[in-house]
């Protein structure tokens, strides 16, 4: 669902206009399942924080890697016009995962689009860099107590995102839209639906909430599709509580959306979609010059990816993932599908 609402809006022809709302539900998925990792790892004792990256650096970066230098090499061959300063830099920022912070602040890399896009992983990252020791400390200090606190902070984050989105004069914000605090909300969110679900203190809730998660899906591509761009903390907002929603009915029992997202197609593209999302837009990049703002280019564009990131997975994401998330004798951590059969069943 995220990575189909991103591609809403990078698509040739933009037929999403606001598919940043994709961006929102990735986050707040994200903070479900490794919040889940988590607070599971707990049950053995602790959490080894050391492990805890090396699967997080074996996940992420051999994919991303390739990308940065793929792209280095093309504005290198094809934009004469940049300096190898220009080139090295947001590649850099991309992977150090620091574009956000560059964003936040309006400096523009001169490569622009060829690695923006990395915005995200890098709000990401940033939060999960404190997340697993706040998971430590909340667990030996009180559970519940923790809980009350995450949720206090998304009540702040749900403050300045309302405060951002409603107060001011409509002008396009880098702050708002790039910034690790106004995108902390989905992320938070995320979190503390998988404490509650794990610690079975709120079922009822859960399963009264679950019917309204196929409406939930609906809806969302309506929010994407409204031209919002100037007012990005209202989406995250809305995004949010479109997404816990849907996240509540996918992993309670015998639900639709349940079943919807785990037919063959859906679970085909999640499992690829970190590819798709480090690939897409510099296919994007190469479509546009060649056929423009074109439904043939959508058609193109779409070809061009999939080819790119199933090579991507197959030969690069998946073999490196297998072999450095793991010390011999250690199992890869459960995937977000055998998380929810195992809630199901419990």
């Amino acid at each position: 669902m995220a990575i189909l609402l991103v591609l809403g809006q990078h698509a040739p022809t933009r037929p999403l206009i606001d598919g940043f709302v994709g961006v929102t539900v990735f986050f707040c998925l994200s903070g479900y399942l490794i919040t889940t990792l988590l607070v599971r790892e707990l049950q053995t004792g602790t959490i080894d924080v050391r492990a805890f990256y090396r699967r997080r650096a074996a996940r992420l970066c051999p994919a991303l890697a390739t990308v940065i230098a793929a792209t280095i090499v093309v504005l290198l061959l094809g934009r004469q016009d940049l300096t190898v300063g220009q080139i090295f830099a947001p590649a850099g920022a991309a992977a150090t995962y620091t574009t956000s912070l560059f964003d936040w602040t309006d400096h523009v890399f001169a490569t622009k689009d060829y690695f923006n896009y990395t915005w995200s992983l890098s709000v990401e990252e940033q939060f999960y860099l404190l997340w697993p020791f706040a998971v430590l400390w909340g667990s030996r200090r009180n559970p519940r107590l923790f809980a009350a606190l995450t949720g206090s902070v998304i009540g702040i984050t749900l403050a300045l995102d309302l405060y951002l989105g409603l107060s001011r004069e409509v002008k396009y914000d880098p702050h708002e839209y790039f910034g690790t605090d106004t995108n902390a909300l989905p992320i938070l969110v995320g979190s503390l639906l998988a404490i509650v679900v794990h610690n079975d203190w709120l079922p009822r809730t859960v399963r009264h909430l679950a019917p309204c998660a196929l409406l939930t899906v609906a809806l969302l591509p309506v929010l994407a599709y409204r031209n919002d761009t100037y007012r990005p903390s209202l989406v995250i907002v809305g995004g949010t509580g479109l997404t816990v929603v849907t996240l509540i009915g996918v992993v309670t029992p015998r639900s639709a959306v349940g079943s919807l997202l785990a037919s063959g197609p859906m679970r085909w593209l999640g499992e690829r979609s970190y590819s798709i999302y480090l690939w897409n837009v510099l296919a994007r990049i190469a479509i546009l010059a060649l056929l423009g703002h074109t439904v043939v280019g959508d058609i193109a564009w779409v070809a061009m990816f999939v080819v790119l990131a199933e090579a991507s997975f197959r030969f690069v994401e998946r073999p490196l993932r297998a072999k450095l998330a793991r010390k011999p004798g250690v199992s890869d951590p459960p995937m977000f599908g055998q998380l929810v059969r195992e809630f199901r069943v419990s």
